[in-house]
């Protein structure tokens, strides 16, 4: 299934960031996205981001309408907050109305999650607390028999923050020590090509796909995926260009290791190049993950 994210703002009611609706990709309005979105493929929306302590009656007038149009939904989730209790939606506030709902159009939840990450400290202390937060999250999920499943996101490097999530390595031994079949990965492969690119100096990406690849024992747990292209200005950008990403060769190695998630893109697109318009970039890259999927 395609996934398409939709940043929290535009759950807020704000489309609009540097012009108008540019977080809509200049739609008059979310529905018509939608739409545009649903006839193109998509069947499968992510909130980006729902924070634990966020008002979730905020979100629920979308949240409702993405249901109603006949599409799926999964939640990029937040780790920060204290919000202690025995059932999900008390440690995850925000989440009430999805958790009360979801069964009604959707047979289980997809969260993609980060690892806490602070501007200084200890990498190791950062793990240790990601890891304690999800064996208690995985024990809530277990009482209630939830069908939720983590996806622990592989992060991009900044020299800015510490993070025990922005590795391939990282990621996979917070979700081995976990071990637990609720969490799993996400697969940002923007943020793994970025993280490419870094390692070799190169500050656009190259004519000539780098074909390196995270190990088997990477992609056989990858449960979610975020999706975008690197450009002029970073990563989250479209996938217009071929060599913004080696989208075909991901896909690939997604499907031999027997990956049944959603292809999730999570563009943002008031970074976009202006070279067409935001609903041209959105729905070219749409399209090009369509074809690199089937």
């Amino acid at each position: 299934m395609l996934g398409f994210s939709l940043q929290s703002p535009v759950f807020l009611g704000k489309f609009s960031r540097e012009s108008t609706n540019d977080l809509i990709a200049h739609y008059e309005k979310v529905e018509l996205l939608l739409d545009a979105l649903k006839t193109a493929g998509v069947g499968s929306i992510e909130v980006r981001i729902l924070p634990r302590g966020a008002d979730e009656q905020a979100y629920r007038g979308l949240i409702q309408q993405i249901w109603d149009a006949g599409l799926k939904l999964t939640v990029h989730g937040h780790v920060a907050g204290e919000h202690p209790g025995t059932r999900f939606s008390e440690i995850y506030p925000s989440m009430s109305y999805i958790l009360n709902h979801f069964h009604k159009y959707q047979d289980g939840l997809t969260m993609a999650l980060h690892a806490f990450d602070a501007k200084s400290g200890s990498e190791e202390e950062l793990h240790q607390q990601t890891v304690k937060l999800l064996h208690e999250w995985v024990a809530v999920i277990d009482s209630e028999q939830l069908p939720l499943r983590i996806g622990i996101e592989n992060n991009r490097k900044k020299t800015s923050k510490v993070d025990p999530g922005d590795s391939i390595g990282g990621v996979q031994r917070i979700v081995n020590e976990v071990e637990s079949p609720y969490v799993g990965i996400t697969w940002d492969m923007g943020h793994y090509y970025s993280n490419l690119m870094d390692e070799r100096g190169l500050k656009a990406a190259p004519e000539v796909h780098m074909e390196d690849l995270p190990p088997p024992s990477f992609l056989e747990r990858v449960y979610h995926t975020h999706i975008h292209g690197l450009g002029l200005t970073g990563t989250h950008n479209p996938l217009t260009q071929a060599r913004s990403l080696p989208l075909e060769h991901y896909v690939g190695s997604l499907q031999r290791a027997g990956y049944q998630g959603v292809y999730n893109l999570e563009l943002t697109m008031d970074k976009f190049d202006k070279d067409r318009s935001l609903s041209e970039h959105v729905l070219a890259s749409v399209q090009r993950l369509k074809e690199a999927t089937t």
